[in-house]
């Protein structure tokens, strides 16, 4: 009798970054540098480019070179004589010298040193809308503009140096169908990365030789995410809050929450983010085994040598921020949003830096499509299409958190109350509000506790009487 043994369960292989090895997990460009490099150094007078990395235990006027900043899979030792200063470390250099095999390795004895630039692609091998493709491969029922958001947060934007600020865009997702999906797809996404870059670890360069173990930085991107359903962080606050960081120069959040809207306007999972989000009912992840895709890796590490600007000074940028606050102005009052609602967030053009906020989507949809520079013209074409359109989905789906005039309403307690103010929004005037008779006309209901409701919505001033039993909401400016 044969036994056909239990088939094990799939395991998806794990992706790499620091010690990647196969082909397919490198860029063309990137597995080109290794070949030449390792041809280059076995030279007798060798010419090889890399960066080089300066440390003291390396020995007096010596430094290691390595193909770029983040290909640690070969090096070469370097000596420098005593004219020659060693390079400092991070810098991109041409080395012309001497090879010297030493215990079975090789070293080059400097005779030159060229300062360059790294000769990097014009743009990735795949465009970003098969990056989308890639990125969501296992998910179905995700349409834009929370498609591209979603990628955006990957592609990432290049911190606004000029503003003290670092790069990265961060999402707030909430569940249409309240099913746990926002953070099923956000520990999805912490899987088709190198944990190493989401975490943001360090490189290791081994010297048996010498016995020694240098330290790389991490990669400038790292992607966090975390439970918008529990309280947040004071290190995740502080950063939301100044977008600073001593440790990266790129950082992407994504705060899930189970919840289909959020239970309060006022919460940093809704106005502390670039963009809260909703993932639709209609969103699922399909139940195959795959691989994550190493063109996903590929593609972050490609992007993110694009360092899109906005213009070409400092006062460039000032005008483009005073261009999108003014259009964030203009968004509140096509929804006829009162002035005294817009405190929440969603319409402050200075509340958490809401125009910074669409500055880097507009530079994360740049990196996108390869753009090194932008103008106006791109600005606004990234607010309409992006940051214009989700706003318009949120409105549509969460009707229980606001008025049709953008009147908070998803704080109250009494189902009456919400009716009661959403009636008096809907069938106010700019020039009447609604009295007691229409009230009760349209509630059918007891008097004493139509008043009691509207007493309450006075106290928590979300409605002003504006002469005897005539009420409006928050006033119009």
């Amino acid at each position: 009798m044969t036994f056909i043994p239990k088939p094990k369960k799939f395991k998806p292989f794990n992706p790499r970054f620091w010690d990647r090895e196969f082909r397919s997990e490198f860029n063309k460009w990137e597995f080109q540098l290794l070949e030449e490099f390792n041809s280059s150094k076995k030279a007798e007078r060798p010419v090889i480019s890399g960066t080089a990395l300066a440390d003291h235990r390396l020995g007096r006027g010596r430094f290691l070179l390595i193909p770029s900043r983040y290909l640690t899979q070969d090096y070469i030792l370097c000596e420098c004589p005593s004219d020659i200063p060693i390079p400092s470390s991070w810098t991109y250099v041409t080395i012309h010298g001497r090879r010297k095999i030493f215990q079975n390795h090789y070293e080059i004895l400097v005779d030159d040193i060229v300062y360059t630039k790294m000769k990097t692609p014009l743009k990735p091998e795949i465009d970003f809308r098969e990056f989308q493709d890639y990125l969501l491969l296992k998910w179905n029922g995700i349409d834009s503009p929370l498609r591209e958001l979603l990628a955006f947060e990957f592609v990432s934007s290049p911190p606004l140096f000029a503003l003290k600020q670092a790069g990265g865009l961060s999402l707030s997702i909430y569940d249409g169908a309240s099913t746990g999906q926002s953070k099923k797809i956000l520990r999805y996404f912490r899987n088709i990365i190198p944990p190493q870059v989401a975490l943001g670890k360090s490189g290791l360069i081994d010297i048996p030789w010498m016995h020694t173990k240098l330290t790389l930085p991490p990669f400038s991107w790292s992607f966090r995410s975390f439970d918008a359903d529990k309280p947040i962080s004071q290190p995740l606050y502080a950063f939301l809050s100044n977008r600073k960081s001593n440790k990266f120069a790129e950082i992407s959040i994504g705060l899930g929450s189970k919840e289909s809207a959020p239970i309060s306007v006022y919460e940093p999972p809704l106005v502390m983010v670039d963009q809260p989000t909703l993932l639709p009912s209609s969103a699922e992840e399909r139940s195959i085994n795959l691989d994550p895709p190493p063109e996903v890796t590929k593609y972050i590490i490609d992007a993110q040598m694009n360092f899109p600007t906005i213009g070409t000074t400092q006062v460039d940028l000032e005008k483009e921020l005073e261009s999108v606050s003014s259009k964030i102005v203009e968004l509140a009052a096509k929804y006829n949003v009162p002035s005294l609602v817009q405190r929440h967030g969603l319409f402050d053009s200075s509340y958490y830096g809401r125009p910074q906020s669409i500055m880097r989507l507009a530079l994360a949809s740049a990196r996108a499509y390869g753009k090194q520079s932008i103008d106006d013209q791109w600005v606004k074409k990234a607010f309409n299409e992006y940051y214009l359109k989700n706003i318009k989905t949120i409105f549509d789906s969460w009707p229980d958190v606001f008025t049709s005039k953008g009147v908070e309403i998803v704080t109250l307690k009494e189902n009456l109350d919400k009716q009661i103010l959403r009636f008096i929004t809907d069938n106010e005037t700019k020039d009447f509000g609604v009295g007691i008779h229409l009230i009760e006309e349209h509630f059918n209901r007891d008097k004493i506790e139509l008043i009691a409701s509207l007493r309450r919505l006075l106290a928590l001033g979300k409605i002003r009487e504006t002469k005897l039993d005539v009420y409006r909401s928050v006033p119009l400016e």
